[in-house]
């Protein structure tokens, strides 16, 4: 197995419970995928949830075309690496811990240390 499918997995693994509950499993739902650590919004629940599941859509299609759906992961990258550094890491510094979801800022650390290392960046670049 290629390593590139890796990420997709975990994708796959991590989105199709997560991913759901927050779009389809309505205001508890939403509050059991963040954690119970931000205030119930229908709209950002169901925003959020899409993006997670159109997440989990892409990584099912990455299984099958791995480059083609390496751009879905460099999103990835990105946006988690700015919520943890405008979200997380601020409230780390001001020391109020209890207010980040350690849950989700740590599935995204993983995400943004270890997607980079499988991400075809030559081919998805097109220079190579």
């Amino acid at each position: 197995m290629t390593p590139l499918l890796l990420p997709y997995i975990f994708n796959i693994i991590v989105l199709i419970p997560i991913g759901l509950l927050t779009l389809l499993g309505g205001e508890k739902g939403g509050q059991l995928a963040c954690q119970n650590r931000f205030p119930e919004s229908a709209g950002f629940r169901t925003i959020l949830g899409s993006l997670w599941t159109a997440i989990l859509i892409g990584s099912v299609l990455g299984l099958f075309f791995p480059i083609t759906m390496s751009a879905l992961l460099l999103i990835q990258v990105i946006y988690k690496t700015l919520w943890l550094l405008v979200y997380a890491m601020p409230r780390m510094l001001k020391q109020r811990c209890r207010e980040v979801p350690w849950g989700i800022a740590t599935t995204f650390l993983v995400i943004v240390v270890s997607y980079p290392w499988v991400i075809p960046w030559g081919l998805l670049f097109g220079t190579r």
